[in-house]
């Protein structure tokens, strides 16, 4: 092949892949199975403090009896106060969803590979805004926020122990946005980190009812907890977040 030849393929398709159209393909599972749930079927045991383990080895994942909202806050990132919600059924039925990578892969990458299969499988449209909402913001207090490093060989996990009505919570290796994420849902608005503590950090919290406080997940406990236990100084106010709208999303029948 001439070299003056060669040199205006390659010139064509440098121009081609640069154009500001031009996108790179959505990452994707290499096979992907959904089946819908029985109804009546009853949520995964920590679904509500938004607790899963849907990643394995491989490039694996695998989703128990998942509602699709739950699978989208995850997908994205985001507490359930940063979406618009949508269709009934988004929150009420429930799937069994089992797909696997091509290859071994991040985690970052197996949540990009849901969100296709949320816009592929169950046409779920969303757009993206910022929105000016009513949030706790978490930032560092006057003194150091007890927080250590985690231990060598030491895995990612919240682990739950009770003694009497007495809830004691033991993190390892979570990050301080991971633990927003779980209070949010108690407290059912947004919590965002403003503490520029980004690193993973062992921890740990005691949750303790009294009578005008029976519930462990009372809000004020929850707060409590994160300012006197852990160090943290906690406002309420108006905050610019990510907020996603559903425009549009189908069910995915038996068989697909």
């Amino acid at each position: 092949m001439p070299k003056s030849f060669a040199a205006i393929i390659w010139l064509t398709c440098s121009l081609t892949c640069s154009l500001p159209g031009a996108t790179a393909q959505a990452p994707a599972f290499e096979v992907a199975s959904i089946a819908p749930c029985k109804p009546g079927t009853p949520a995964p045991p920590m679904e509500h403090a938004g607790i899963a383990d849907f990643i394995s080895p491989g490039g694996r994942f695998t989703a128990r009896a998942t509602t699709i909202e739950f699978l989208l806050e995850w997908a994205y990132g985001i507490q359930p106060a940063q979406h618009s919600g949508g269709p009934s059924w988004l929150t009420s039925e429930r799937y069994d969803i089992i797909a696997k990578a091509e290859k071994p892969v991040s985690d970052d990458e197996i949540r990009l590979m849901v969100r296709t299969l949320l816009a592929d499988r169950f046409r779920l449209k969303l757009h993206h805004e910022r929105r000016e909402l009513s949030a706790y913001s978490i930032t560092v207090g006057k003194t150091a926020p007890r927080l250590f490093p985690p231990k060598d060989g030491e895995t990612h996990g919240l682990h739950f122990s009770q003694s009497g009505s007495a809830f004691h919570i033991a993190a390892s290796r979570y990050t301080l946005a991971q633990l927003a994420d779980i209070f949010a849902r108690q407290l059912g608005n947004v919590i965002v980190n403003n503490t520029g503590l980004d690193g993973e950090f062992d921890f740990s919290l005691d949750l303790a009812p009294d009578e005008n406080r029976p519930n462990p997940m009372d809000a004020s406990l929850l707060l409590s907890a994160m300012r006197e236990q852990i160090g943290l100084a906690i406002g309420f106010q108006k905050t610019p977040v990510d907020f996603y709208v559903v425009d549009a999303a189908e069910k995915v029948e038996a068989g697909n």
